[in-house]
């Protein structure tokens, strides 16, 4: 990072009036501070960020600067060899207002390499994760989690000792055996119906007893939850839109179910609650209106397989159950256990790349019948793709991921995208025929969302990023989007319409005056300006309506400044 990058970082900075998720501001005056190391590891364990060394949060982001540079350089390098594994990070000093600031970049780390801790306490004390602008310990579970990850978990072969053949379906074993002889050649019609369940990791060996494994009682067993009895689905329906708010009628739920059984059944009896709790709508798809269920079946089987399927079956979580929650404005499916492997939020739906931690389980499943004749799932890598089409069409908006090391959560906002009014607005801009993806893009642009080329994709259900990039070059052509940089950085927004210039009043004019020189707090600018406490307060509050002031630093501060926001970019500046 240059000193004119590092102007931008401090200008936003100053705008959100505290550090973030990717940055983590120290005065270090004094030396270097004794937590930097927690900051390190919550950086590498998450997104990656920025550590700043030399400008005081508590005063407005003020650069203060570092009493010897190479000395703190060599220091945070020497605490980031002291990391397991060592941190690779970027060190450098850059001069900015007189002051030297030190600059550490730190990279995320590979997930089968976290939690990334002090090597001097271990991982379950010396591991941290970044939360909003906080460092916070992992948890024990978190850490289980994470370690498991590094290896092949074996969760789901493992015998069942309190279970016992007998607990297993017949018809539900014949018809999979049945399909299995029919689909995967000579080996499995060569051997006996006990042989084949032992190859394909539905039995095993418990000492000199033949049991089922977890993943065989979980498919075929009749109950399951004998032998497991939190392995289940719990459904919870809430008459408002945050858990605790009592209905019209002071109830607390809508619903509240507890729904056991093999996973083929949970999954269909789940689907039929939601049905119960759903009203139907009608949605316009090309030139018809049809009537559809709020949430598509088919996006609510694939979310609530994949959450039954990829969930951690370790014994830290055999006592959690996989969640769902209906709200009247989203449905919430959440299940123990964050992303496994190399997969990574920002990349579902846009990659064919699968991971999971089940991998028996699923190739089970592969070749279980659903009752519709599809079978339970499939493992290719494209259920979330497929999601993400059917909302589509049905013109609701995608769903948001949410990975949190415990656990993971995919919520389904309850609205139409493209209902009547978005689809007027649509009409009144006046282009060319679009692509349902197009439109998709275009109203939650207009909605105040940032794509980049992979969101796009993950938004509208477009596989390939070529089409991807063809279908916003148009949008930009047509002077409809507006594109921001370059390459892996390019971002696009809906275009802003050209502005009226901005009237202003003499006083707003005496305060803009003085705020050129340099940011300024509400009392200096009094003494500037030669107004009245008010009328400086309500100078401020007008300008920052039109857009031509912001506060940096944190409201009510006594250290907090008034700063003039650049036409370009939107951001207080310091001239």
């Amino acid at each position: 990072m240059d000193e004119r990058s590092f102007g931008e970082l401090l200008d936003g900075l100053r705008a959100h009036g505290a550090d973030h998720f990717t940055c983590e501001v120290k005065r270090a005056k004094g030396g270097m501070p004794a937590t930097l190391w927690e900051s390190i590891s919550a950086f590498s364990n998450a997104a990656g960020g920025q550590i700043v060394l030399g400008v005081d949060e508590k005063s407005g982001f003020v650069v203060t600067g570092v009493d010897d540079p190479a000395a703190m350089e060599a220091q945070v390098g020497a605490i980031c060899g002291e990391m397991e594994p060592p941190v690779r990070a970027e060190i450098r000093t850059v001069r900015v207002d007189g002051g030297a600031v030190v600059l550490c970049t730190v990279p995320p780390i590979p997930r089968d390499q976290r939690p990334l801790h002090r090597r001097a306490l271990g991982p379950h004390a010396g591991s941290r994760i970044r939360v909003a602008d906080g460092d916070r310990k992992l948890t024990d579970y978190e850490v289980a989690v994470l370690l498991a990850n590094r290896r092949e978990p074996r969760y789901d072969v493992a015998p069942v000792p309190a279970a016992a053949l007998d607990d297993l379906d017949p018809d539900l074993l014949a018809v999979f055996l049945r399909r299995i002889r029919e689909t995967k050649g000579d080996i499995f019609r060569r051997v006996d119906d006990q042989r084949a369940l032992t190859m394909l990791n539905v039995l095993t060996h418990d000492g000199d007893r033949l049991v089922p494994t977890l993943a065989g009682l979980l498919v075929f067993g009749f109950y399951p939850q004998t032998a497991e009895p939190q392995l289940d689905l719990t459904v919870v329906a809430y008459p408002a839109t945050e858990p605790g708010v009592l209905g019209t009628s002071g109830e607390r739920f809508i619903e509240n179910r507890s729904i056991d059984g093999p996973i083929p059944l949970m999954v269909a009896e789940c689907i039929r609650v939601l049905k119960r709790n759903m009203r139907r709508r009608s949605i316009v798809s090309g030139i018809f209106r049809v009537d559809e269920w709020e949430y598509p079946e088919e996006v609510l089987r694939e979310a609530l397989v994949n959450a039954l399927v990829h969930r951690d079956y370790s014994e830290n979580a055999r006592g959690m159950q996989v969640q769902v929650e209906m709200y009247p404005d989203r449905l919430v499916i959440r299940n123990p256990g964050g992303l496994y492997g190399p997969v990574e939020v920002g990349s579902l739906g846009t990659s064919t790349v699968t991971s999971s931690r089940n991998r028996a389980l699923l190739k089970i499943l592969e070749d279980t019948p659903y009752g519709d004749g599809q079978m339970v799932c499939e493992n290719r890598g494209t259920g979330i793709a497929r999601m993400l089409v059917v909302l589509g069409e049905a013109g609701m908006e995608p769903p948001r991921f949410s990975d949190d090391i415990s656990s993971f959560t995919v919520e389904f906002p309850n609205h139409t995208l493209l209902d009547e009014e978005a689809l007027g607005w649509l009409a009144s801009l006046g282009l060319r025929p679009l692509s349902r993806s197009q439109m998709t893009a275009l109203v939650m642009m207009r909605n105040g969302a940032v794509l980049t080329n992979s969101g796009y994709r993950a938004s509208t259900g477009v596989r390939d990023s070529r089409s991807a990039a063809r279908e916003l070059k148009e949008l930009v052509d047509a002077g409809v989007v507006e594109q921001e940089g370059t390459r892996g950085s390019t971002t696009y927004q809906v275009a802003r319409p050209v502005q009226a210039p901005v009237v202003l009043t003499a006083n707003e004019e005496r305060i803009l005056t003085a705020l050129r020189e340099a940011p300024l707090s509400r009392a200096d600018l009094e003494q500037a300006t030669g107004l009245s406490k008010d009328q400086v307060q309500h100078g401020l509050q007008t300008l920052r309506q039109k857009g031509a002031v912001a506060l940096l630093g944190k409201p009510r501060s006594r250290t907090a400044l008034w700063g003039i926001i650049s036409r370009g970019n939107e951001r207080a500046r310091k001239p």
